[in-house]
């Protein structure tokens, strides 16, 4: 019997103390799934996700080259000047597809902080990277959208 309500506890114990996984933006869902080719097909994804745009989402993308004849790597930073602990997911498309879907993470970068001209403690610049599959040419859309339902999309690129 002691042992059964040991046994018990040990797994009562390890559901408690589970690490909880980062929550999805409501709508990320329907954005991943829309097909996204151009501004008017953006917006009206975002519309049905529910997602507000807003100036205060700032990145850039620094590097995309072709790994090889069918993968691309894409890296770059975002930054929420008005929430230094904000959730970002980076969504890009190419030729209309959903490709990458990729979390931005903490990273120290004080030369962007200064460069847009907000303080290093102010907001977290955000890095991220991920690697997808593009044909040369293709028509790149790059979004990036906050945990709190929010939206910013980045210059337009072609696939290299």
């Amino acid at each position: 019997m002691g042992g059964s309500v040991a046994l018990l506890g040990f797994f009562v114990v390890l559901w408690l103390t589970e690490p909880v996984a980062p929550p999805i933006a409501p709508g990320l869902t329907i954005l991943t799934n829309a097909t996204v080719s151009d501004a008017t097909s953006l917006m009206a994804a975002v519309q049905s996700a529910g997602l507000s745009g807003t100036p205060d989402v700032r990145g850039a993308i620094e590097e995309i080259k072709r790994n090889n004849d069918e993968r691309v790597m894409i890296k770059g930073w975002v930054v929420d000047a008005t929430a230094s602990d904000a959730l970002q997911t980076v969504i890009v498309y190419a030729g209309g597809r959903h490709v990458l879907t990729t979390m931005a993470t903490s990273g120290a970068r004080f030369d962007i902080a200064k460069a847009i001209g907000i303080s290093d403690t102010g907001a977290a610049v955000m890095t991220f990277h991920g690697d997808f599959a593009c044909k040369p040419g293709e028509k790149l859309i790059v979004v990036t959208v906050t945990s709190d339902r929010r939206y910013s999309q980045f210059r337009s690129l072609v696939c290299p």
